[in-house]
């Protein structure tokens, strides 16, 4: 089971659910005579490890299931892919839709573009849950198998159409020429109000793109708009399996990218590459003078990339790992072919960073498992999640690997092992789902007493209160956006006011709005202004993406007719630990006016 639980109240009571995905594959005890006939579940379980619900689907899911109000209505829905099983080709791939009862809402296929099989492509990518076009509803953005990455609407219907206009099949879809692996990340990069999206994909030699750029052995990093136009497309050395991260790290108000790639090529060329976890700066994002395909697009940040002993498929996680105010990165790796002493192929580690590139102290780590079979290591495909599990006041780092689950501090200590009796790998799940104070660990797998079906171990905190958790799940949220936001920030409406006053008046009013173009609340308050000048309010908070109107008075009692400079109005705004000051400046004419008019005409 390579599905990551997901957790969300999906039926309002005020207790979390856990969601997730089973395969098909299934074993006799022993672990001998595997095959693929299990029959693959959306299961749902309550936070007691009871199931709510669980419905069948035809091929196995891999992917972690999103959950989101997708169609504005109040209630949550749940959107899971299937079909992600490489060495299973039997079952159609696609996405599916249920509501919170488990009713089956739409369904979309993929293609099938592997020939001869008659089943449509599987996907593995973990739909992500975007308000892209910000109309309060949420598209669903994924990559799949059949070489495509996809945006549906709230109804399962294609958004992204015939974007290759003189390429023989367009279709559904922008047409990638290879699998695509990766999930998406979605943010607000420049503060529209409109969300883009960030996927990798993996590309091959001997083949061509859309655009005629002929394939190599690599991969790339994509930034979409909503309509399906690439603002980037970056050209890397590896196929991306990773999934990105965005968030602003050097706190600049500007987003960056995080992210990992794969071992595909790495393996192919004799496995003695070195591989990187690379962060990218999105300043020239939408530089129209910059081809897509530039790598200025997307420019790497100061100190990066960063390499890393093996490679790997592990997705990062972003948090302030040392509560130092800076966000840090933290992501597995892994070679899943190494043999050593102890009888378990592959070799892995960890590894957290500054923003700047700079290793945290203590990092990184290369994990051994201390159960009863033996000091054994592995190959980290787990992505991590960050949360404070037993209410100390500081992070732990989870990540499954081999029959356990371990949690590190931020100096990179290992604090606690929750052993299971079977492999896992996805990514651990942490919240207080019972809401009981006492926080839980959660983790799908299987049992090696009974290899028939898919196992999901819990394991609870002995110390009361809930902690932070700022990345507590897969691609950090239910929705999985893989964002921590666009930072709050104050936005004036112009770079200044200049106001005309009829000769003889005294006072002159004028209305404009501040507005935050951020995804957290900001505060802001009138830090200094000319004395002359009144604002209708001098403090509030803004709401992510919200204005405030606000009405400026001026008078001009004992001024002769003339141009005047009065000052300006400086703000503060402040969200967090972030404090920043913007100004408006103010000026005037005072004297004869003259206006037009101009009439309009319509039919």
């Amino acid at each position: 089971m390579f599905s990551s639980p997901t957790i969300a109240d999906i039926d309002g009571d005020g207790k979390d659910e856990v969601l997730i995905g089973t395969t098909r594959k299934r074993c006799d005890n022993n672990g001998s005579n595997c095959t693929f006939s299990q029959q693959p579940k959306l299961v749902v379980l309550n936070s007691n490890g009871t199931i709510k619900w669980s419905r069948l689907l035809e091929s196995s899911i891999n992917s972690a299931p999103s959950v989101g109000d997708i169609d504005g209505d109040g209630d949550v829905e749940i959107v899971v892919s299937f079909g992600g099983e490489a060495l299973d080709p039997q079952g159609n791939g696609g996405v599916r839709a249920f509501d919170h009862n488990g009713n089956v809402l739409w369904t979309f296929y993929t293609y099938d573009h592997y020939d001869p099989h008659p089943q449509t492509d599987g996907v593995f990518s973990t739909p992500a849950l975007c308000d892209v076009d910000n109309d309060g509803d949420l598209e669903i953005a994924f990559g799949a198998w059949d070489q495509r990455i996809y945006l549906l609407d709230h109804r399962g219907q294609s958004l992204w159409n015939d974007l290759h206009w003189d390429w023989a099949d367009s279709g559904r879809g922008y047409i990638n020429a290879d699998t695509v692996w990766s999930s998406p990340a979605c943010a607000d990069f420049n503060g529209d109000g409109e969300q883009e999206i960030v996927i990798g994909a993996d590309i091959s030699d001997g083949g061509i793109m859309p655009d005629g750029t002929p394939g190599f052995q690599g991969g790339f990093v994509y930034v979409f708009d909503r309509f399906g136009n690439v603002l980037a497309r970056r050209d890397m050395p590896e196929a991306i399996y990773s999934s990105p991260a965005i968030a602003d790290l050097d706190n600049d108000g500007k987003l960056e990218i995080v992210i990992g790639t794969g071992w595909y090529w790495w393996n192919v060329h004799g496995r003695t590459e070195t591989r990187y976890v690379y962060v990218f700066r999105s300043d020239n994002l939408f530089n129209s003078s910059l081809h897509y395909s530039d790598p200025a697009k997307l420019p790497y940040a100061p100190g990066w990339p960063q390499p890393t002993a093996y490679p790997g498929m592990s997705s990062p996680a972003i948090a302030d790992l040392d509560g130092d105010g800076d966000l840090e990165i933290i992501i597995g790796s892994g070679d899943p072919f190494v043999s050593g002493s102890d009888g378990v192929p592959g070799k892995g580690a960890v590894y957290a960073w500054h923003h700047t590139g700079e290793l945290v102290n203590g990092w990184p780590i290369y994990p051994i498992s201390n159960d009863e079979s033996g000091n054994q290591d592995a190959a980290i495909r787990s992505s991590p999640t960050v949360a404070d599990i037993d209410n100390d006041g500081q992070l732990e780092v989870l990540f499954a690997f081999l029959w356990e689950v371990q949690a590190y501090s931020p100096n990179g200590q290992l604090e606690n092992s929750f052993y299971t009796l079977y492999t896992v790998e996805g990514a651990p799940a942490v919240a207080d789902t019972d809401k009981d104070g006492f926080v839980e660990v959660w983790i799908g797998g299987g049992y090696y007493y009974d290899q028939s079906q898919g196992y999901l171990w819990r394991f609870e905190s002995n110390v009361s209160g809930v902690g932070a958790m700022p990345w507590p799940m897969f691609h950090r949220d239910a929705a999985h956006i893989g964002s921590l936001g666009r930072p709050a920030e104050l936005v004036l409406p112009t770079d200044s006011l200049f106001l005309m006053i009829e000769e003889g008046q005294t006072r002159a009013e004028i209305s404009f709005y501040l507005r935050n173009s951020g995804d957290y609340p900001l505060d802001w308050a009138i830090a200094s202004k000319p004395t002359n000048v009144s604002v209708s309010l001098s403090s509030g908070t803004l709401p992510p993406h919200g204005q405030q109107v606000l009405s400026l008075t001026v008078d001009v009692s004992g001024y002769a007719p003339g141009t005047y400079t009065l000052g300006e109005i400086l703000f503060s705004a402040s969200y967090a630990s972030t404090a920043r000051q913007v100004a408006l400046p103010l000026s005037t004419y005072i004297g004869k006016v003259y206006k037009s008019f101009v009439s309009v005409v319509s039919r």
